[in-house]
């Protein structure tokens, strides 16, 4: 952290993308090495670097933008410590936008639905027959492109959004629509 504030004297943006969801498996045989794995790197990395950022942001501030997933607003089968871990980014980041906006501090998030991503792809390879209901649960009925978020991802980096913070931006094919 300290290096990029010498070489560069600030840090304007913070795009906090970085998840893992577990092999599929119920609540009832979740183990608390694979809880922690989760949440240490979906939401406690997330926290501990955006109070990094944050405390060089108060100076002259910044846009802290968190992936979340629709996963924080609906139960996806299978993948329980995921759906926690990203309804926790979403309160997180209302919690930060709240305590950092005197700094000028502004932090959103995206929740994007299923995205041909690796992460996404390999639920659909591990439960073949999980593309089909998903694909019946989208209004827009197909997968998401990473390409499909950039557009939101831009506006909140960016002064468009100057006033805006402790949002979620849905993008999601309509699937919490339904």
């Amino acid at each position: 952290m300290h290096t990029v504030q010498r070489e560069f004297g600030r840090i304007d943006i913070l795009v906090n993308n970085a998840g893992t969801s577990p092999v599929l498996s119920g609540m009832l045989d979740i183990e608390e090495r694979l809880w922690d794995s989760i949440m240490n790197l979906n939401l406690k990395g997330l926290v501990f670097l955006s109070q990094a950022v944050a405390r060089i942001m108060k100076e002259h501030g910044g846009s802290i933008i968190n992936v979340a997933s629709i996963a924080g607003y609906m139960h996806e089968p299978n993948v329980g410590i995921y759906s926690i871990s990203k309804a926790a980014v979403v309160q997180a980041t209302k919690i930060m936008a709240e305590e950092w906006a005197k700094y000028n501090i502004r932090v959103n998030a995206i929740a994007p639905g299923h995205m041909h991503t690796r992460l996404g792809d390999s639920i659909f390879e591990a439960i073949p027959e999980y593309k089909k209901v998903f694909l019946d649960r989208v209004p827009m009925k197909r997968i998401g492109d990473p390409d499909e978020i950039v557009g939101a991802m831009i506006y909140l980096a960016s002064d468009a959004s100057s006033y805006v913070t402790g949002t979620t931006i849905v993008a999601d094919g309509g699937t919490l629509t339904t």
